[in-house]
């Protein structure tokens, strides 16, 4: 499940995975912040943080995010996690982003907010 980060810039959109990241989760409150920060003709700023409550990705999720915010009008994205797998694959797709991605190491939090906010 994720949940959102409370707190954060205006026109960031953060959220935390606990447990198993799902498809139905994204749909169910990603995309409804995606469609209030568009609205308002702002292009979003993403964090995921993916730490140690983070249990992986449920079935299929993976390549349905990734498809997701490949149509995604993004200006940054952080991605948070000690997850060497996932920063590797994240890494390899960044370039069909629309949006510049960077990844951070857990201890790097507070760095990643603060850089997805500048």
């Amino acid at each position: 499940m994720i949940e959102p980060i409370d707190g954060l810039t205006n026109g960031v959109i953060g959220i935390k995975a606990v447990g198993p990241f799902t498809i139905e989760d994204y749909v169910a409150i990603v995309e409804p912040a995606l469609h209030k920060v568009t609205a308002l003709d702002e292009r979003p700023r993403l964090l995921l943080y993916l730490g140690p409550e983070f249990t992986g990705f449920g079935e299929g999720s993976w390549g349905e995010l990734t498809n997701e915010i490949r149509r995604t009008h993004f200006l940054r994205g952080a991605v948070v996690t000690d997850d060497g797998l996932i920063r590797t694959e994240l890494n390899l797709v960044k370039w069909m982003l629309r949006g510049e991605v960077r990844t951070f190491q857990n201890s790097d939090y507070e760095m990643a907010a603060k850089w997805v906010a500048g």
